[in-house]
């Protein structure tokens, strides 16, 4: 008791007492506030994760997982399988059961990733929306996330929201230049307004970035002809050659007389060169005895001069990232989902004359 009648209140030992005691206080304080933070975390998304209960599981995994000790593995192994063979109701299935058999609700966020891509793939891209945003809810710097709600937007045709994510992406990776103008191009298309201002915008995009010369120049073909033909004649040759299967597929009515007119008399860039030799093939002009700018041209106007054979062009497309093959036409690959990767491989093949009729 002497000891405590003698301590004054400004002594330097009590004071760092007190200093202590406080920064316990406010450990405690922070360590409770952040245990009701990640217990709300766990329960919400346990909430959500309880959203797929409907879809049911199959017998024969439940007799696997009261069999099993350790089943999260195979379940995987066999949901990835399914995934890649497009059996998609199996693989939701499967994920479903890992959601449901994995405790810590941390470790079920990449079982939730593979969800919201095969509901993506089965052409449930409303469904996959929301798994993509309640991941971002909680771990918002997920890059992969984040992309796939991207492309969820883009097919959902919400490119706005599409560009806010992306702003989001641009913060943790950068170099997104390229994907800006694209969902920029996108707006302007898909918006109901059309008129000068428009065009002089997606101009600007396609002398900015000539990747987008498709996307541009069809929208052209569709709704404004004259620009169409007047940005074939600037745009760069190599970008020109890459739209041989617009220009090859289009009626002969669709061409103006005048610029056949034109070609036939005088040639004087590459982008002439080129558009004549298409024109020859096609055999809107009259054959010349120039050479022609690529083999399977040549080959065509070639076969223009026997009437036993008849040529015509085939079409395919090739990713640049990952060597895929596709029959069609696509902004995205679809096979690895790479932007603007896609690149025209022209083949020859023999005209078929007869009128072909579906049966569907």
């Amino acid at each position: 008791m002497d000891f405590l009648e003698n301590l004054e209140y400004r002594d330097p030992l009590f004071g760092i007492v007190v200093f202590i005691f406080c920064i316990g206080i406010i450990s405690l304080f922070a360590y409770y506030w952040n245990y009701l933070i990640s217990k709300k975390r766990q329960d919400s998304l346990n909430k959500f994760i309880g959203s797929f209960d409907y879809i049911g599981f199959d017998k024969e995994v439940q007799e696997f997982l009261a069999l099993s000790p350790n089943p999260a593995s195979s379940l995987l192994f066999m949901a990835k399988m399914y995934q890649k063979s497009a059996n998609y109701e199996k693989a939701i299935r499967l994920y479903v059961t890992l959601l449901d058999s994995i405790k810590n609700p941390v470790d079920k966020v990449p079982i939730l990733e593979s969800l919201g891509i095969v509901y993506e793939k089965a052409g449930f891209p409303l469904r996959a929306k929301e798994i993509y945003l309640e991941i971002l809810h909680y771990f918002p710097r997920n890059p992969l996330v984040l992309k796939a709600l991207i492309r969820t937007y883009e097919k959902l045709s919400l490119f706005k929201d599409a560009l806010n994510a992306l702003d989001c992406l641009e913060e943790m990776q950068g170099s997104t230049g390229l994907y800006r103008c694209y969902l920029k191009t996108k707006i302007l298309i898909s918006s109901q307004q059309k008129g000068e201002e428009t065009t002089k915008k997606l101009l600007v995009f396609l002398q900015k970035e000539p990747l987008l010369a498709r996307l541009i120049l069809n929208y052209f073909k569709d709704f404004y002809p004259t620009l169409f033909w007047e940005c074939l004649g600037v745009i760069p040759k190599e970008i020109l050659l890459e739209l041989q299967d617009i220009l090859w597929n289009l009626n002969n009515e669709a061409i103006p007389e005048n610029l056949a007119k034109e070609l036939q008399n005088m040639q004087t860039n590459p982008q002439s060169k080129i558009l004549k030799d298409i024109f020859e093939a096609k055999g809107i002009l009259p054959l010349s005895f120039s050479q022609k700018v690529t083999f399977e041209l040549e080959t065509i106007c070639l076969l223009r001069t026997h009437k036993s054979f008849q040529g015509d062009l085939g079409f395919n497309y090739q990713c640049e990232s990952c060597k895929a093959t596709t029959p069609l036409s696509a902004e995205h690959c679809p096979h690895c989902e790479e932007l603007l990767t896609l690149k025209t491989r022209v083949f020859l093949k023999e005209k078929q004359d007869e009128a072909r009729y579906s049966f569907l």
